[in-house]
């Protein structure tokens, strides 16, 4: 029986939380009368419940009775230090929208009014961001996002799938702010500049993937300089210019691909992990006790006790 991760142990604690949520979530779907009011109730308990910001672990979870401009919908809190502010929107709003009151301008003006506040968090319900604030130069950098619903846009209560979504989010829960994965994922994402990936995807490296996926799907040898031309003219004009008949439907699909593209290979990076936890346990474990006591006793504070241990 495989060796039970840390992160298995967060699923399984929060597993039934998860699934009273994704049912209260549903409901709240079927309601045409919901109101953005009743998204931020929701959301303030998914915190609480299944994300670990409660009140055991040290944190409270404010709500802005009176709205304003200049009022965040939920600020974070641990003991009296704000760690990070919510903006939440009506339940499936197009997080994306980039009018002057978008999600991600508020967030950067509620920080900028409270001060020392490095995390932002936009949430239609279903979709939850994680801005990082602090970076000079840039009104908000992406550092993460999951979405509660399947790769087909709808909640779904089979148990696996359930297991799925907790791990899904684990980067955005509790244990990982309190550890230096937030901070990785900003790394992560300032690396991810518009300059370094088209450099990245134009590279001979890169390019020879992608012929080689054609080739398996449309049984065709591309032409190594034509592809690359190609592949530029679409970073350079963007889908929306370069795909034929690009509209609402067509945006939907490539979301949908990239959405159980990056499942996917959160999939592979936890299986590599969990991998990893379990040699490193197993290691430990069989190491005989002769081995640690040599690996003591023969310690630069050991003095001449190897000696005596041989």
């Amino acid at each position: 029986m495989a060796r039970e991760t840390k992160q298995d142990r967060i699923v399984r604690g929060i597993f039934d939380q998860v699934t009273e949520h994704l049912h209260q979530l549903k409901s709240l779907e079927s309601n045409p009368n919901v109101k953005e009011a009743d998204v931020e109730h929701w959301g303030q308990s998914f915190l609480r419940n299944c994300m670990g910001f409660s009140a055991v672990s040290g944190y409270s979870i404010r709500s802005q009775e009176s709205k304003g401009k200049m009022r965040p919908d939920l600020i974070v809190l641990r003991g009296e230090k704000p760690v990070f502010v919510v903006e939440v929107k009506k339940l499936g709003f197009d997080l994306d929208k980039s009018d002057f009151r978008s999600g991600k301008i508020q967030l950067n003006e509620y920080l900028n009014l409270i001060g020392d506040v490095r995390w932002g968090v936009l949430t239609n319900g279903y979709e939850w961001r994680l801005f990082d604030f602090s970076q000079l130069g840039y009104s908000g950098i992406e550092i993460y996002s999951f979405d509660l619903r399947s790769d087909d846009d709808t909640i779904e209560f089979g148990k696996k799938l359930i297991e799925e979504q907790c791990y899904e989010f684990l980067d955005m829960h509790e244990n990982s702010f309190c550890s230096d994965a937030w901070e990785e994922l900003s790394r992560e994402a300032m690396a991810f500049s518009p300059e370094s990936l088209a450099k990245a995807i134009l590279s001979q490296e890169v390019m020879k993937h992608i012929s080689r996926s054609i080739r398996g799907e449309h049984d065709y040898k591309a032409d190594f300089e034509v592809l690359t031309d190609r592949v530029y003219r679409l970073l350079e004009q963007g889908l929306n210019d370069e795909i034929k008949g690009w509209n609402d439907t067509k945006q939907a699909e490539f979301h949908k691909f990239i959405k159980s593209q990056k499942r996917a290979s959160r999939r592979v990076k936890r299986a590599r992990a969990k991998t990893a936890e379990t040699a490193l346990a197993s290691t430990a474990s069989s190491a005989p006790a002769s081995d640690l006591a040599v690996a003591v006793t023969t310690s630069p504070d050991a003095g001449d006790k190897s000696k005596v241990a041989s």
